[in-house]
């Protein structure tokens, strides 16, 4: 629309960079509002409002709702972990930040259901399997006993 040469191709580069956690969305923008500063200074002006509202939007809106739902956590939780990562380690605590947020949240549920009292479930199986305990009542009579 601002007549920026090579237009498409600066889209495929922003496309492809921004699936680079956290730093490829900012790289993408710097080379789209290069390319619009050399084109013309409202261009490159247009460029940079745009990508600032859009990486707004994208980091705290959709990443949250998206991180959430694919590890189950709230996205405010998501979002806080991420703030107090970076603060603590920077790149790599934000990198790191909802893997060790799922585990905490793993851990904090197993704590607080063994203090009150609930038992945990028994472990998961996949379908067609057989849990450990249960094994010796699916076990045919005349089968011999695993040692």
């Amino acid at each position: 629309m601002l007549g920026v040469p090579f237009a498409g191709l600066i889209a495929l580069f922003v496309a492809i960079a921004d699936l680079i956690p956290l730093v490829g969305a900012t790289l993408g923008a710097v080379v789209a509002a290069i390319a619009g500063f050399v084109h013309s200074l409202p261009a490159g002006i247009v460029i940079i409002v745009f990508f600032v509202l859009y990486q707004q939007l994208e980091n705290h809106v959709l990443q949250p709702v998206i991180l959430s739902r694919t590890v189950r956590l709230n996205p405010l939780t998501v979002l806080v972990s991420i703030v107090i990562a970076v603060e603590l380690a920077g790149l790599l605590g934000a990198l790191l930040a909802i893997p060790v947020a799922g585990m905490v949240q793993v851990i904090v549920r197993d704590v607080w259901d063994a203090r009150r009292g609930r038992p945990t479930p028994a472990p998961a199986v996949g379908e067609g399997e057989v849990p450990v305990d249960g094994a010796a009542e699916k076990r045919p009579s005349n089968a011999p006993a695993a040692s």
